[in-house]
């Protein structure tokens, strides 16, 4: 879809404060310093020598990490809302939150494991707590739109992630539409078209139950029965597709950890048109989802480490490389 910049030009002083956020975003140059580490302490004795030295200092855990490198993000968000003239475009990250948490809160019932839950997201913590405490999964049937699509479905609590990702996107896409954040609009139609195709990737080589070629996201640009069509095609077949090529994954079929970078690049590309405006929240949006794929890296990057894996597929992993 053709964007177009919803422009505001109190957004001025807000678009300043995030060029300057921008340019601390790790370079091709700093991934390569970092691609020397030899291990996860000596990858994080290198991040301690840039802008995240006092966030990660001394740090070995993953989990320990990952929670820091969150914080680190929600703070940032937290900061650059309270600039904003208008902030529900930053709902991509928000939705995003509540999702994870709700995830967690049926992983935590279904186990009887605790979890560790965000604050940022929309849904007050002490509701999701509550619901975990309680242990009763229907309960997660009475959240807010929109995670009240739970509301309609039948299937067994294992099947609902599937819904509350459909929800995530699709109150995305109304978001996008009622408040005409043209550029969040085309990002998460994009991003509908790619996770499709890796489901239908996954079903092909994973040899999914029938009745999961019925989970497809709605509301991408690229017709559902296209992707069904696909899986008529044997695999090997799949590089001559018309379908595979208008996505850009030709290359990328063989090799997992190459067609999720790939992918992420594909949104970090088409979000770049944001540099040619400095009156919109389209900079802010570019931003966060640029710094959250940073944060991605330096996960991937450690637990690759850990586990002792070359140094090509290191490198395959790194966005930005």
């Amino acid at each position: 879809m053709q964007v177009t910049f919803k422009e505001n030009l109190d957004f001025a002083s807000v678009v300043g404060k995030i060029r300057a956020l921008s340019a601390r975003l790790f370079t091709a140059g700093d991934w390569e310093r970092l691609l020397t580490a030899k291990s996860g302490s000596d990858l994080m004795r290198l991040i301690a020598e840039t802008h995240y030295g006092r966030i990660v200092s001394g740090e070995d855990d993953f989990d320990k990490l990952s929670s820091k490198l969150v914080h680190n993000f929600l703070s940032e968000i937290n900061e650059i809302e309270k600039m904003c003239p208008e902030s529900y475009f930053l709902y991509y990250f928000k939705y995003k939150i509540d999702l994870g948490n709700i995830k967690k809160v049926l992983y935590g019932i279904l186990s009887k494991k605790d979890v560790t839950l965000y604050d940022g997201g929309l849904i007050p913590l002490e509701v999701l707590e509550r619901f975990i405490n309680n242990g009763e999964i229907e309960l997660v049937k009475t959240l807010p739109y929109p995670w009240d699509i739970l509301k309609y479905i039948d299937e067994e609590p294992v099947l609902w992630t599937y819904y509350l990702e459909q929800a995530y996107l699709g109150g995305l896409i109304e978001l996008s539409r009622e408040y005409d954040y043209n550029l969040l609009e085309s990002l998460i139609a994009t991003q509908i078209d790619l996770e499709n195709f890796k489901i239908a990737l996954r079903i092909k080589t994973v040899n999914y139950p029938e009745k999961y070629r019925e989970f497809f996201y709605k509301g991408g640009s690229i017709d559902i029965e296209k992707y069904i069509e696909l899986l008529s095609i044997p695999l090997k077949e799949w590089k001559g597709s018309d379908l595979i090529e208008r996505l850009g994954l030709v290359e990328s079929l063989d090799d997992p950890i190459l067609l999720e970078k790939v992918i992420d690049e594909k949104l970090i590309n088409l979000l770049s048109i944001s540099k040619y405006t400095a009156f919109g929240y389209e900079p802010v949006l570019d931003y966060f989802f640029r710094k959250e794929i940073e944060h991605r890296n330096i996960l991937f990057l450690f637990s690759a480490l850990e586990a002792h894996l070359p140094a090509d597929i290191l490198r395959s992993g790194i966005r930005g490389l």
